[in-house]
């Protein structure tokens, strides 16, 4: 197996202290890693007490795991003698490929991932830290030492966040199962070490440190089947730089958009920071997952008793009051200066028996599922009486989630020891605390969502796209969306006056007239919209307005402008539904609020295409928006159902015609009987 060879050879030891090939053999020897160690280096007869051999060829016995540390121009080679040795799983440490930027770094990466494809080898890296299991003595890495084992598999991109976290890991309460630094993944990628640690009976929790997503795809199909918690910290999500998109969906979708997305839909918790992704692992690691979201707030100090209660409503716990038996209880065990509501505040003069009549009342409680416990040092504090109380407590209510912050250094740091040593996550700030158990909620992801597509349709769409390249045209777009059952209003492009003017007879006044042009994303950026036209002079009016509005210097505008005659209907509630393609995901599927608010609100969500009309009806309901589309203050609820079944005609729109780049409805009107597209934008790619 990959973390756990019989044998293990460095290729490319060496007898000089400093080197990479000295100290991963030095790692392997003093971690007393149990297996048979072998160094390959054909100058040396012998290193740090183990016999060398000049290639793994001249090794008589089998070999599990080779680490190779040879410059990378020799990589190649000792791969093809790995293979020859029959050596499936390497780990290559050498750096100098395509991280480097050049041409020859780029060749000797993909004449690797050849290899490795041709002769079956699984490779890690190259350009990484290593591998550790502690289980196993296993330290196959540069990493100064084998972090404390435990349950959370960390999977890294960067060798420097994984040595960084096991550093950290005896100071913050953290155990490993296994650790991979996966460097360049020119073989294995993410998702391989996905389904590595989810088959793992060791691993319980796992963590992964990310710089980019190379199958995004089949990361969220994988993690869709995985039931143990996921962590995802993922680096590069800024928009800054990024150029302006031709739509407002587009324009909203950056990295962050498509991680925002996998991890809805896979059940993911996501870590924005560091420091979050070492607080769940913590808690979720060493604590039982939270039965619901109603959690009991101890604290014997006011302000960080609300801080707390901030940070565990904003991360959706609740603070429900103490049964009346449980508060009566409690009373009887507090001072009159105490609160007995939810926050307990067990006053800043608190003994241990006050920490130990609080817990208990949470404990006992039926509507308590989780404790949150703040302390604060005063003069009379007994931390250490207190630390030990809570450590008894969990020994009673071992399937009660419970979390603590002692703030402060000087005068709790032996006791934050003595809890994490116990197994109690305990954290430097409150709201640390309550973010923490929070992360205990069972994330629901959706089921793996598959889509078959519809041959006969997608082959008249296909038919229709085919001669187009960037924005297509307004009549177009209706053809299209007539396949798929997405409304639009009655429309056709008119190229002279009286055209328009027939145009608007035959679909009934009043109408609106806009510029069509595919130089032209946003019409009313440029004043090329008229709306609510009643007669046939409004018409010709706005007809000869928009024909006259200068156009950039392409080829489209040497010919007069196109006008869309549109029908005019009253105004609903304005959404925006999109969909935009991302590198590594696919289509992004968008819905939000719409309008003149959409990039200024930013109010929308995003899930990976194939989206189902219930992972619609979700997104629609993790809007701020949300509430005006139940209906605020006295007014009907809006047809959510037909908007969510409109992110799921786009869904299946760009399944069967992948090469849509950007699609944009915005505004769609949502009326409390029917949505309808009032303009629409889809570009090619």
């Amino acid at each position: 197996m990959l973390f756990e060879p019989t044998s293990i050879a460095v290729i490319g030891a060496s007898t000089t202290k400093g080197k990479v090939g000295h100290d991963i053999l030095k790692n392997l020897i003093e971690e007393k890693y149990a297996g048979e160690i072998y160094p390959i280096n054909p100058k040396h007869d012998e290193i740090l007490g183990k016999k060398a051999y000049k290639s793994v060829k001249d090794v008589a016995e089998d070999i599990e795991l080779a680490v190779v540390v040879v410059p990378a121009k020799i990589v190649p080679a000792v791969l093809l003698e790995c293979a020859e040795k029959s050596i499936s799983n390497i780990v290559i440490i050498s750096a100098g490929f395509a991280e480097v930027g050049t041409d020859e770094g780029d060749a000797l990466e993909e004449e690797v991932r050849k290899i490795a494809v041709e002769k079956k080898l699984n490779v890690i890296g190259p350009n990484c830290l290593g591998i550790l299991r502690p289980s196993h003595n296993m330290n196959a890495s540069f990493a100064v030492h084998l972090p404390p084992e435990g349950s959370v598999a960390l999977i890294s991109q960067s060798g420097a966040m994984a040595v960084g976290m096991m550093d950290s890991a005896q100071e913050v309460g953290l155990g490993f199962s296994l650790v991979a630094s996966i460097g360049n993944t020119a073989v294995l990628n993410e998702c391989d070490f996905l389904e590595i640690a989810a088959k793992d009976d060791d691993t319980k929790v796992i963590g992964l440190y990310l710089e980019n997503i190379t199958d995004g795809t089949r990361f969220l199909s994988a993690a869709s089947r995985i039931t143990k918690p996921i962590v995802l910290l993922k680096s590069g999500v800024s928009t800054q730089g990024k150029e302006a998109a031709a739509s407002h969906t587009g324009a909203l979708a950056g990295n962050d958009a498509a991680i925002s997305a996998l991890c809805a839909q896979a059940g993911i918790h996501r870590a924005h920071t560091s420091e979050e992704l070492f607080d769940m692992l913590e808690a979720l690691s060493l604590e039982p997952s939270l039965a619901s979201n109603r959690i009991a707030i101890i604290t014997n100090a006011g302000g960080p008793g609300i801080l707390a209660t901030d940070a565990a409503t904003l991360s959706g716990l609740a603070l429900p009051k103490l049964s009346p038996a449980q508060e009566s209880i409690l009373k009887t065990a507090l001072p009159a200066a105490a609160s007995t509501s939810n926050p307990i505040d067990v006053v800043g003069d608190a003994d241990v028996t006050r920490f130990i009549a609080a817990l208990e009342a949470g404990g006992n409680d039926p509507s308590i599922d989780g404790v949150c416990v703040i302390l604060t040092p005063q003069v009379m504090t007994p931390c250490a009486d207190i630390a030990d109380a809570i450590i008894n407590w969990k020994k009673i209510h071992p399937l009660m989630p419970v979390v603590t912050s002692f703030i402060g250094q000087l005068s709790v740091h032996a006791e934050k020891q003595t809890l994490q040593k116990a197994g109690i996550p305990c954290f430097e700030t409150p709201e640390r605390a309550a973010f923490a158990l929070s992360a205990l909620q069972d994330k629901e992801g959706q089921k793996e969502n598959t889509y078959t597509p519809n041959k006969e349709r997608a082959a008249a769409a296909q038919e229709l796209l085919s001669e187009y390249k960037g924005l297509i045209p307004e009549d177009t777009v209706q053809t299209l969306f007539s396949l798929y059952g997405i409304p639009v209003p009655q429309q056709k492009v008119a190229i002279t006056e009286d055209a328009a003017v027939q145009i608007a007879t035959e679909i009934g006044y009043p109408v609106i007239a806009k510029i069509s042009s595919p130089d032209i994303i946003h019409k009313t950026d440029i004043g090329g919209v008229r709306a609510n036209l009643q007669t046939e002079a409004d018409v010709r009016k706005a007809f000869a307005e928009i024909s006259s509005i200068s156009l950039p210097p392409t080829p489209y505008s040497q010919h007069p402008n196109n006008v869309l005659i549109q029908q005019f209907l009253p105004a609903g509630e304005e959404f925006i539904v999109g969909a935009v393609r991302d590198i590594s995901f696919g289509h992004l599927v968008m819905a939000g609020l719409g309008g003149i608010y959409t990039e200024l609100l930013e109010d929308t969500a995003f899930r990976i295409a194939p989206v189902a009309e219930e992972e619609g009806y979700r997104m629609l309901s993790e809007l701020a928006s949300w509430e005006l589309l139940l209906g605020m203050r006295g007014s009907s609820q809006l047809d959510i159902v037909n908007l969510a079944k409109m992110t799921s005609k786009i869904s299946e729109l760009v399944m069967e015609c992948p090469q849509i780049k950007d699609i944009d409805l915005n505004p769609v009107f949502v009326t409390t009987d029917g949505v309808l597209v009032a303009d629409a934008k889809v570009v090619i790619g």
